[in-house]
């Protein structure tokens, strides 16, 4: 919006107690409402700038040109440019009887998850050996960190579907820590994690771009029981999938378990004991 490049632009860090208020980073909505506040405000203050060069025959078209505003303004080497500026994404309420609305989110998020396992049927565990997530971004400001989010979102969804639960007795929570509550570690992360953003134009977006922060969770639970299913024919629909789970829908279903085969299938020669899908 500045014509500035990248590098000529600071962002602070500042005090949430004195910086101008937003609900929270939340629904994937960072981008797609910040990233219009931000243009806006960068509008307000390049109109400023136009003005301020305009007596002087001075249009802002580099950082350069920008100095020599503040100089020929001001007379001296300093000054402020303050833009402001704020974004409200549309809404309206859903019908109370029907429950639907013609406006409910700005955007859609769209993700999709492949998944390779392997099922120990001895013990139930599994082993996710490759995760393979797909997302529309719409337009990726910085693919790189688009490509770390979808990365991120699934890992975090792995646990979610693989080992996280809070655990209560008798309304006590009895594992309120990490030392407890099993998170995955590095030797949990599937050996092939890829991430893919596919370019879209979200035409209500900032310069054609939407939210991804949770598109690379919604696929990674169902991708990983259907694998299961594929891999020793059984179906889980409880999360986790902790080994007790799978080796105790496995013995309900009447397949055969502990003896290296599974539904009927040979084990692999590679690994006697495991199924894999």
């Amino acid at each position: 919006m500045l014509d500035l490049d990248a590098e000529a632009v600071q962002v602070l860090h500042a005090d949430t107690a004195v910086t101008p208020y937003d609900m929270g980073t939340l629904g994937s909505r960072s981008t797609f409402h910040m990233a219009h506040a931000v243009r806006a405000a960068a509008q307000h203050a390049r109109e400023q700038l136009i003005a301020m060069g305009a007596p002087f025959g001075l249009h802002p078209a580099d950082a350069a040109t920008i100095a020599e505003i503040f100089r020929k303004s001001f007379r001296m080497q300093a000054g402020n440019v303050v833009g402001s500026g704020h974004y409200t994404s549309p809404y309206t309420p859903a019908d109370h009887d029907t429950g639907q609305s013609p406006e409910v989110t700005p955007f859609w998020m769209i993700g999709a998850t492949g998944a390779e396992v392997e099922v120990d049927t001895e013990t139930g565990r599994v082993r996710v050996t490759r995760l393979i997530n797909v997302a529309d971004v719409g337009k990726a400001l910085n693919p790189r960190i688009v490509e770390t989010q979808l990365s991120g979102a699934a890992i975090m969804q792995l646990g979610q579907t693989l080992f996280e639960a809070m655990e209560f007795d008798e309304g006590q929570l009895t594992n309120p820590s990490l030392a407890f509550y099993k998170i995955p570690g590095v030797h949990d992360v599937p050996a092939v994690v890829e991430s893919c953003a596919i370019a879209s134009d979200q035409r209500s977006g900032p310069f054609g771009a939407k939210g991804v922060g949770e598109s690379g969770t919604f696929a990674v639970s169902p991708a990983i029981a259907n694998a299961i299913h594929d891999a020793i024919g059984v179906r889980c629909f409880e999360l986790p999938l902790t080994p007790e789970r799978v080796y105790e829908a496995a013995q309900k279903a009447g397949i055969p378990v502990g003896d290296g085969g599974s539904a009927g299938r040979p084990p692999s020669a590679a690994m006697p004991s495991r199924e894999r899908s």
